[in-house]
């Protein structure tokens, strides 16, 4: 199941990529986006030209992201349906998580 959601995800990313709009993020959203740079984070994902390392987050280490997090998968799955439903909102998170992943580069 967790793993259609970040599918899900992944689709939602590519369909809100190329709109705008001047909303501001409200907890929630700055919450998610937390989470889904941490997740980014572990899952390998690397800036533009550098080697993906060779990492594979496990069901437990998703399990841990979101109990540091405090997060569940009821949570989780009610962000995707709203963003899912909002594509403008959607890319202003997709922005706060490449800003999140920036500062852990840092």
């Amino acid at each position: 199941m967790r793993s259609l959601s970040f599918l899900a995800l992944f689709a939602l990313l590519i369909a809100g990529c190329g709109l705008q709009t001047q909303e501001k993020l409200n907890t929630d959203d700055l919450h998610f986006a937390s989470f889904y740079a941490d997740y980014l984070a572990r899952s390998g994902v690397t800036a533009k030209g550098d080697t993906p390392p060779l990492a594979d987050l496990t069901s437990s280490g998703l399990d841990t992201l979101f109990v540091r997090h405090k997060l569940d998968q009821k949570t989780f799955d009610a962000r995707l349906q709203a963003y899912s439903r909002d594509p403008e909102l959607w890319r202003k998170v997709l922005q706060e998580v490449r800003r999140n992943l920036a500062s852990q580069k840092q």
